[in-house]
This record gives C-alpha cells, structure tokens and sequence, in this order.
C-alpha cells in the first residue's frame, strides 16, 4: 500500500465540566464526546523521508504548526521509521470552532501511517502519541460516544446517545482553546451536566429529557468573547430544537432536533448569517475510504 485516504469526523461536546485543574495548570474534565458525519479528507502517500502537506484552505498552516506535522514527529519518533509521507488535507470541518478539526487531521495521521508502514501500534499506542499532539486526538482515534476525562488521555466508549439530527453553527468569528481556559474562572469548577446525562441515558429517558440537561462549562467565558453565542442558541430553541449548547471552547453552538426537516430549514433560514452544517452522529473518529468514496 503506498497510498491511503481517510475520512477524519468532527467532534462535539455534549457536556463539558471543569473538576480541577493540575499543578502545571492543564485543567481537568468531564466530557461526553460524540463524533458526527462532518468530516475533512485527509489522504496520505508514501515518499522515501519527511512530511509534505498540502490543503485545500488558504488559512491552514503547512508547516511544523500544522498538528498533521506534529503526529508525524510523534510517529515517527517513537517508531523510528525512516520512511516519509506526503498529506493532503481537503477541509470541510471549520477551524479554531471547537469542533476539533485539527485533532481529527492529527488522528487520520497517525492511523493512516500506522496502517501504511505496517507498523502494527495498537490504538492505544497510537492515543498515548496523539494525547503528545492535542488533547481531542485520542478521543478522535476512537470516535462514537464517548466518556473523555483527565487532560483528554482518559477514553471510555460511553453508551449510545440517541439518533439525532445536529445543527452546527459556526458564527464568523474564531476562538482559541488556549483563549479560553486562560480566562476561565474558578466558578466555572463543579458542575454535573456528564453525570446528569449518562444517567438519563442509562434510564432510557426520551431525547427532550436529555437535551435539556446538555451543559458546558466553558460557555460563559466564550460568550464574553463571541455573544452571538447566545442568540444562536436562542434561534435554534425557537426553531424546534430540543437542546442547544456551545462544543468545546467555542464558539461553534449545537442544536439537537429530532425533526430533521426542521433542522433542513433552520439551516435554511440563516444560511447567509454563518456557517451551517446539518449532521448525524457518526459512530468511528476515522474511517478509511474506498477508492469510490473519493
């Protein structure tokens, strides 16, 4: 094999709590994770040493800042591997949205070399590299839904979250995770919306019941940095959706609907206003396409 292409999905966040925070001050959470069907592109082919990136977004770094970059130096390092590879990222997942499109990028990377040299990591081998890349790119090698705890390196399937439709919306502006805990109050500390909504899952309680529990921590410090965050998240209640809340730092708001074709229309409706996607849950973090899927 000398060439391979991968789907690399998206993240959200449908709970997000702060329970401390280290002594080298990386804070410490509880997540629910879900991947969902927005995905890049990320194809890798084999050269005989380094890494090339090349992308189809003008904004994208292409150098060692590039996370790509970054899970090749971690690959290749700890499996001493003299070959080299050639990424070329078509991008569809919106960057700095809390989204984690980068740490998506940085996984299809480590499980496209993995897979390209032969190298036979286990996925937990390649978590404890991706974690040295960013603290999504384990849960992004693993994919579903999923329980993250600690900085990120603690990954746990979680039980399914019902099927539902996602509206993302992803307001003009962008924000940086390190922005947003560098502003991050104590008070934020102690919240329960992880605990609150496995329970409920794990009770069989209908979709309205557990959208309303959806949470994350991180919002107020974003809003005070993006607004608009709250008037998305009112629209989309207005327009039928059972729950809304902020993935990540921000400052991407996620609408949960039932009604697809509500979802179809809100997207509609405000089109013009942001960047808005319509989405399922998507059940792996990185999928390998067929040569047809291109």
């Amino acid at each position: 094999m000398d060439e391979i292409s991968l789907k690399a999905y998206a993240k959200v966040n449908l709970t997000l709590d702060i329970v401390g925070r280290r002594s080298d001050g990386y804070h410490l959470l509880n997540s629910i994770m879900q991947s969902v069907s927005l995905a890049d592109v990320v194809t890798l082919s084999k050269r005989p040493k380094g890494i090339v990136i090349h992308s189809d977004h003008p904004q994208l770094p292409l150098d060692e800042t590039n996370t790509c970059w970054r899970a090749f130096t971690a690959f290749t390092g700890f499996t001493k591997l003299e070959g080299g590879v050639e990424v070329y990222i078509t991008k569809s997942i919106p960057m700095a949205a809390g989204l984690g499109g980068a740490s998506a990028d940085a996984a299809a990377v480590l499980h496209g070399l993995n897979k390209l040299y032969g190298t036979k990591l286990s996925t937990a081998e390649l978590q404890e590299l991706g974690l040295s890349v960013g603290a999504d790119v384990p849960f992004c090698l693993q994919g579903g839904t999923c329980l993250v705890q600690g900085i990120g390196e603690v990954v746990s399937a979680a039980a399914a979250f019902p099927r539902v439709s996602l509206v993302l919306v992803k307001p003009e502006a962008a924000v940086f995770t390190a922005q947003v805990y560098s502003r991050l109050k104590p008070s934020a500390h102690g919240t329960t919306y992880t605990a609150q909504v496995q329970e409920l899952i794990a009770e069989g309680r209908e979709v309205q019941d557990i959208a309303g529990a959806l949470g994350n921590a991180l919002e107020t410090v974003t809003a005070e940095l993006v607004p608009e965050t709250a008037l998305w998240k009112e629209r989309l209640l207005a327009h039928g959706a059972h729950g809304a809340l902020m993935s990540g730092s921000g400052p991407t708001v996620v609408g949960l609907f039932t009604d697809q074709g509500r979802a179809r229309d809100f997207q509609s409706c405000y089109q013009d206003q942001a960047q808005i996607f319509v989405v399922e849950l998507a059940d792996v973090g990185v999928e390998e396409m067929d040569g047809g899927d291109r």
